[in-house]
């Protein structure tokens, strides 16, 4: 995964909400999502499914994980990480289009210093999180309420 490989802590609902924006944007600024995930309204913000599922895989039991050859899990003091097993095997750039990298670049640069608490809080604030119901799909057309990249802000 670009983003943990790219923020200084990756836990895994920070990387979860850097997901979001980058679907997110990339639906208001082209018409379509990077991952084409599906994303709820859940208590800690928005939530991609199909990422979120590996990722407690991997958490559970590591042998049934798609990210096990990769990626492994980290306890920390604010909950876990999720952390290449090897750095030198950084997400290579011929996987992404420039769209894509200069935008996970943006978001990494505005949102990946920021701590989880501060981005679930912004999360929460947005119109896609406010008009979808509670454990609700969030419907990718709301994302034209973000002002795109704006919203990074």
């Amino acid at each position: 995964m670009y983003f943990s490989d790219n923020v200084e802590k990756p836990y895994v609902t920070k990387i979860l909400k850097m997901f979001y924006y980058l679907d997110f944007i990339s639906f208001a600024e082209r018409g379509s999502s990077v991952t084409n995930d599906i994303y709820y309204k859940l208590p800690y913000g928005p939530i991609p499914t199909f990422i979120k599922n590996e990722i407690d895989t991997l958490l559970i039991t590591q042998e049934k994980s798609q990210l096990k050859n990769d990626f492994i899990l980290e306890k920390a003091e604010f909950g876990n990480l999720i952390k290449s097993k090897d750095r030198r095997k950084k997400a290579r750039d011929q996987y992404y289009s420039q769209y894509e990298k200069e935008l996970m670049g943006l978001i990494i640069e505005k949102i990946g210093k920021k701590t989880t608490r501060q981005i679930v809080k912004k999360t929460h604030k947005e119109p896609p999180y406010l008009l979808t119901e509670e454990n609700g799909i969030i419907n990718y057309k709301l994302a034209s309420f973000l002002n795109s990249r704006q919203v990074l802000n």
